[in-house]
């Protein structure tokens, strides 16, 4: 069992998670042009926080996440308020196939979890339908103070630039960023703000 599988009983309950996907989702209304046509990939959806407050404005979503706490907590929701366009799926985009091609990507939080960032772009970009779009959300570069505990933190998160670069990199095009967020933290006595960007990208 992973962190995330213990974690994932009570993930939810922090407003701030909550606050972070519902601005994110907010933003990524903004820069995408969603449609009731779209099929939606939430690549590490964790609980599905992201996809619940973007499902009523596309036409399916597939939540993907290594963690099978996380996509069992994610499943009972989808069952309890009985929404029939969403699923969510226990695997690795590494290593498993994925049944299909999507309109749009998003992702949120997840890429500072990830060491080799240049890679699981190109894998994303194979997955999406031409003209289909990707919209990651995550830290703007930080000193390391963010998490409590930094297990399992590849990158204390990321220079914009350099994330609009990587997406140039894997073949992606029309990219936007814009600040979605800010988390704000008690730090040793002092309130620390941490900003979160949404970054989008099509093929």
């Amino acid at each position: 069992m992973n962190r995330f599988d213990m974690a994932a009983l009570t993930w939810d309950e922090k407003p701030a998670r909550v606050n972070i996907a519902k601005n994110v989702a907010e933003k990524i209304k903004e820069l995408v042009p969603l449609n009731q046509n779209m099929k939606v990939l939430d690549f590490g959806c964790g609980t599905g926080l992201l996809s619940f407050f973007l499902q009523p404005y596309v036409g399916e979503i597939t939540g993907i996440d290594t963690s099978k706490g996380m996509i069992e907590v994610f499943d009972k929701k989808i069952k309890e308020n009985q929404i029939e366009n969403m699923k969510c799926l226990n695997l690795d985009i590494n290593t498993d196939k994925l049944p299909e091609k999507y309109d749009l990507i998003v992702s949120s939080m997840v890429f500072h979890h990830i060491k080799d960032i240049s890679q699981i772009l190109k894998v994303l970009y194979n997955y999406l339908n031409e003209d289909g779009y990707i919209a990651i959300a995550d830290l703007v570069k930080e000193d390391g103070s963010f998490h409590d505990d930094n297990e399992g933190v590849e990158h204390f998160g990321f220079v914009i630039q350099e994330m609009e670069n990587n997406l140039k990199e894997a073949g992606f095009k029309d990219i936007k960023s814009e600040i979605a967020h800010i988390v704000k933290k008690q730090r040793e006595g002092t309130e620390r703000e941490y900003p979160i960007f949404l970054v989008v990208g099509r093929k």
